[in-house]
């Protein structure tokens, strides 16, 4: 069975060499013939056509805006072409978790219910969904220019490194580097082919490495003493980093060698000594978009401004409850986005919230605390005191992922902390796969402290290192990929994690 992100590789490499060979002036032609033969193969013609249906309603809202003078007009068209995007996407999330729905097409059309799951959800509606309601607000806005040439604004929407799993792309951001006909410097496809071999490693190597354990652990946990279960989360987390940032990696990668950069989805997350901190390092484009279109907007709409206005009248502090309020929308949004169903609602919506609200009650003491105590916030034992608490309380949020149901995920919790016992008797991993797991572990930490620090991994390897090294790396790259990676016939390639938003 090929995954979705092989067949991504696949894509790449056969367009890689075309693009370069091909004029410049076409090149935007040749990337929209690939995104849509990428899309209709990965997804298939009933998702295809689905997709082009929400891509032309956006297109053709924000051609209204464009076109209209009126104000409210404007603000009318903008509301009903976001609504009917969000909806799609809300009904799409939907099917998969209200059972009477897959069931009723089911016996409708006569198929079988499974495929019905496979098919119903369009490939990339999470990410192109938000691309193009961020691209129709910022018409609104005049933040970007009206794109008159559909065929142009298609392959923005649907650019094919982007569209399994993001990031979240502003128009502003790409709009003239995928229609640039200036030449690709090959520095940008030394660290192009670098990063996208590093991404395959972190995801074969060490990602699909730890899933094993993490499956085994959780896919029978009532045989398993509790501090498996523990050990299973704390691994989740480093499976769910490592996996992620290798679909970035990759995609990041393959845009570098087409001359176009995509925007940075992750800052060391894992350093993050806050809440706050954290989801601003982790899927940076999509916090980005929570905070430009979805919090800003709704604090400053005229309800929450008319509730700050009459709670600053008490003696109430008129400051959180409006941030609070904003705070729920915006998880609310990222439950639906995370799968719309229970698990997804508690552990990607309601935990996070309550994280995040915990943490401004209690700024005023820790701002009293730091002032008090002001070597605090350069002691390196406090702020990996900080990361690692933030951490455990992110596990709690990871039990909804493993978890297949929400009442499994409190049993999980319930048997971690109330009937703990350190038996580590069982052994659920090879030593060879231990070894593996902590040095790919090790090299991953080695490279976010590389980059905590400010030093631009980039520049020194495209600028300061001799060619012989840059073969050297893509040579030691290629051997660990195919001596200590999982795949094969005997091997059922796993899809990215984010994968199934």
């Amino acid at each position: 069975m090929t995954s979705a992100w092989q067949i991504l590789l696949l894509f790449s490499a056969v367009s890689f060499i075309i693009y370069h060979l091909i004029p410049v002036k076409i090149r935007w032609i040749f990337l929209l013939i690939v995104s849509l033969a990428f899309l209709f193969v990965v997804s298939g013609p009933l998702c295809f056509v689905y997709t082009l249906i929400f891509v032309s309603v956006s297109y053709l809202g924000a051609y209204c805006i464009n076109k209209t003078d009126a104000e409210r007009t404007k603000t009318e068209i903008l509301i009903l072409t976001v609504a009917v995007l969000f909806f799609g996407l809300l009904l799409f999330k939907l099917t998969n978790v209200i059972v009477p729905v897959n069931v009723f097409i089911s016996k409708f059309f006569n198929i079988p219910k499974n495929f019905v799951n496979d098919i119903i959800v369009p490939v990339g509606i999470s990410y192109y969904t938000l691309i193009l309601i961020a691209y129709v607000t910022d018409v609104y806005r005049k933040v970007t220019t009206f794109e008159k040439n559909f065929f142009k604004y298609l392959l923005f929407s649907i650019y094919f490194p982007q569209l399994l799993m993001g990031p979240i792309v502003r128009h502003s951001d790409t709009k003239e580097q995928l229609f640039s006909t200036k030449p690709i410097e090959f520095s940008c496809i030394q660290y192009g082919i670098i990063r996208i071999l590093w991404g395959i490693a972190k995801k074969i190597v060490i990602a699909d490495r730890i899933a094993i354990v993490v499956n085994s652990i959780f896919g029978n946990y009532t045989s398993y003493p509790s501090c498996y279960l523990v050990l299973g989360i704390v691994l989740f987390g480093v499976q769910f980093y490592a996996d992620f940032s290798a679909a970035m990696d990759i995609v990041l990668g393959i845009s570098e060698c087409l001359g176009i950069k995509l925007p940075e989805n992750f800052r060391n997350p894992f350093f993050s000594t806050s809440f706050h901190q954290y989801w601003q390092r982790w899927h940076i484009t999509i916090f980005t978009f929570y905070r430009d279109y979805i919090f800003y907007p709704v604090l400053r709409s005229k309800p929450i401004m008319a509730l700050k206005k009459y709670l600053e009248k008490t003696s109430f502090n008129s400051n959180h409850l409006p941030v609070f309020i904003s705070y729920v929308v915006v998880w609310i949004f990222a439950g639906v986005w995370h799968g719309a169903d229970s698990k997804a609602l508690f552990g990607n919506c309601f935990l996070p919230c309550m994280y995040l609200i915990f943490t401004d009650l209690i700024h005023d003491y820790t701002k009293k605390l730091y002032k008090k105590y002001k070597f605090l916030q350069k002691n390196l034992i406090y702020r990996i005191f900080q990361m690692i608490g933030v951490y455990i309380l992110l596990c709690f949020c990871w039990i909804f992922f493993v978890a297949q149901t929400m009442s499994r995920g409190f049993l999980i919790i319930f048997k971690s902390i109330f009937e703990f016992k350190f038996d580590f008797s069982i052994n659920i991993v090879e030593p060879k796969d231990l070894y593996i797991i902590i040095t790919g572990f090790i090299l991953i930490l080695v490279v976010d402290i590389i980059k905590e620090n400010k030093i631009s991994i980039e520049k020194f390897y495209t600028n300061k290192l001799p060619v012989i090294f840059h073969w050297c790396a893509i040579t030691i790259l290629l051997v660990v990929i195919f001596w200590f990676g999982l795949y094969g016939p005997n091997y059922d390639p796993t899809d990215f994690v984010y994968f199934r938003f």
